[in-house]
């Protein structure tokens, strides 16, 4: 699983002008399943975004198309965690360990 930390990296303007097609691209995320949430950083320096477990390679591909990313507005950090214990509501992204040798 993954948590990207969006630093915006231009005027709020800037931002702002491209909001709608951003909010686009994250809503189509959701329906396919990559992002478990989303939302604006307070004080409004970025955003969040919660991506279920996938290769890093098609996460990194997902968040090239971000518009914010194509327009330089923002750059992206990413945090790779295994999510071992959630709540029931998110127990089907929750990651299990692998078995070890002699286990």
């Amino acid at each position: 699983m993954y948590v990207v930390l969006q630093h915006y990296t231009a005027p709020l303007a800037d931002v702002d002008a491209l909001l709608p097609d951003h909010s686009e691209w994250v809503s189509q995320h959701y329906d396919s399943g990559d992002f478990i949430a989303a939302g604006r950083r307070h004080p409004r320096t970025g955003g969040v975004i919660i991506a279920r477990a996938m290769s890093r390679g098609r996460l990194d591909a997902i968040l090239a198309t971000d518009p914010f990313a194509l327009h330089k507005v923002a750059r992206q950090e990413v945090i790779e965690f295994q999510a071992l214990r959630t709540i029931p509501e998110l127990a089907q992204y929750a990651d299990h360990l692998a078995p070890t040798g002699g286990e």
